[in-house]
């Protein structure tokens, strides 16, 4: 896997978020925004499709996971401003998003925030806004974070996660790896590709070796309401989902496409949701350049 071109901390001490880059500051800018969990590193899986001397790519850590500093009243929009500022200190005007499963609340806020400046967005296998009504399409993890989010005091639950992180996370590996039966077949298959495998065991290692703020952050804010009016996401967005995800359910695509304005559903039958991103990458990013 090919390691970053540039990488570099952006924002004031107690807000400074890890960025990593790939590629020629003169190319067209994809900006990846990573899921739940997971860290820039992803940006390695991106940076080995053939197509990726066509474009410079940003990823970074988000709040709270891998090398950037946990922000305590993160939200969507406060995110967006981020980024926001740091394209403008970057003098990046336009650029497209590539965002994956629990990052698409995060591309969608800044796509509304810098609406005159995104082109296009991206969201692989994304999430929709949880509530009572998709809660039978949620998984379990799912579940678990829409009920604690409504009934769960917020300390007793940061308690009940740090426990968590009292055991370690020498284990990652074996977690991902050896009970393979809860993963649908074709992510199945590219758990199995070593360079995928290593990619992987790595981003979660990284993500989430600081501790628990990014995911309680987003246990948080993912289950209420956004901050923002989907509507008003302007540019045309593509969602690429899997018929065999059995992580983010279909569902959850569709509702989104009819929240959208400019969505578009690619909806491939035989792919899940790890293996959407690395069997249909090279199509994703080419639907993602300027034409020519």
């Amino acid at each position: 896997m090919k390691p970053c071109d540039r990488s570099y901390y952006f924002g004031n001490d107690d807000e400074k978020i890890f960025i990593q880059e790939w590629g020629d500051l003169d190319k067209p800018v994809f900006f990846l925004v990573h899921g739940f969990p997971g860290c820039s590193e992803h940006g390695k899986l991106v940076s080995t499709s053939p197509v990726s001397e066509s474009f410079r790519l940003i990823a970074i850590d988000r709040p709270g996971y891998g090398k950037s500093m946990p922000q305590k009243d993160l939200t969507f929009l406060k995110f967006a401003q981020q980024i926001k500022n740091l394209f403008a200190e970057q003098q990046i005007d336009k650029f497209s998003i590539i965002s994956v499963s629990g990052g698409a609340p995060y591309a969608l806020a800044v796509a509304y925030l810098m609406k005159e400046q995104v082109l296009k967005l991206t969201s692989l296998g994304g999430i929709a806004p949880l509530t009572f009504k998709n809660f039978k399409y949620m998984n379990r993890i799912q579940k678990r974070t829409w009920l604690a989010q409504q009934f769960i005091p917020d300390p007793v639950l940061h308690f009940g996660v740090s426990r968590v992180w009292e055991k370690g996370l020498d284990k990652i590996e074996e977690a991902l790896f050896t009970e393979m039966d809860g993963f649908s077949e074709p992510d199945k298959q590219v758990f199995k590709h070593a360079d995928i495998q290593e990619v992987l065991v790595e981003a979660t290692t990284l993500a989430l070796k600081q501790g628990p703020a990014g995911v309680l952050r987003d246990i948080k804010i993912f289950a209420k309401d956004w901050g923002f009016p989907l509507s008003e996401v302007t540019c045309p967005v593509t969602l690429w989902h899997g018929g065999l995800d059995d992580v983010v359910h279909p569902r959850f695509a569709q509702d989104m496409q009819s929240y959208l304005p400019k969505a578009t559903l690619n909806f491939i039958e035989h792919e899940g949701h790890y293996s959407i991103l690395l069997n249909c990458r090279d199509q994703i990013l080419s639907d993602l350049l300027p034409i020519a």
